[in-house]
């Protein structure tokens, strides 16, 4: 899709929903991208039951989508005619990760099946749930149910311990 400067009034509107107004204005890897991210920011703590910690992400995605569609519905037309349809990552990944779309991919496709995992895990319990006498249930339920949780906690805490490895490294060589 080509690219055009289109309503502004339809563009504000349009950027409530955190990624629409790129997709309306063409840009449709960076509209798509950071629509998913939006929703993804709700399907995943639901997925863990990790809501409290992670509601935050949700409202940072939807107002940097919100600031970022108005950013580009305020460029001038040689400004909007030169920007390059991006994924939302490659935004920042280029200048200050250095994360290549292939590393990009794979983080998300991880991320999508840790979040298929977490679903499983959710539904096959509340299977199990009926076959296990109540009182039993009642005591390891909530060793279960903060499986999800815990692991990505793990993850989160090993990704975390990845970037400063990577970053020290990246130090020490200069």
């Amino acid at each position: 899709m080509v690219k055009s400067n289109k309503s502004k009034a339809f563009t504000f509107i349009c950027s409530f929903l955190p990624g629409a107004a790129e997709m309306y204005l063409g840009l449709m890897k960076n509209g798509l991208t950071l629509m998913l991210a939006f929703f993804i920011s709700f399907m995943l703590p639901t997925a863990l039951r990790a809501g409290d910690i992670f509601i935050a992400f949700v409202f940072v995605v939807w107002f940097f989508g919100f600031f970022h569609a108005r950013n580009i519905a305020g460029l001038s037309d040689d400004a909007f005619a030169a920007l390059e349809d991006k994924y939302i990552w490659e935004e920042f990944t280029e200048s200050k990760l250095n994360i290549d779309s292939v590393v990009a991919n794979k983080w998300f496709a991880a991320i999508l099946i840790l979040i298929g995992v977490c679903v499983l895990w959710n539904n096959i319990s509340d299977i199990v749930c009926r076959y296990i006498p109540e009182a039993i249930w009642n005591d390891i339920y909530p060793i279960l149910s903060g499986i999800p949780g815990a692991v990505f906690a793990i993850l989160i805490i090993v990704a975390g311990v990845m970037l400063i490895k990577g970053k020290k490294e990246s130090i020490d060589e200069e």
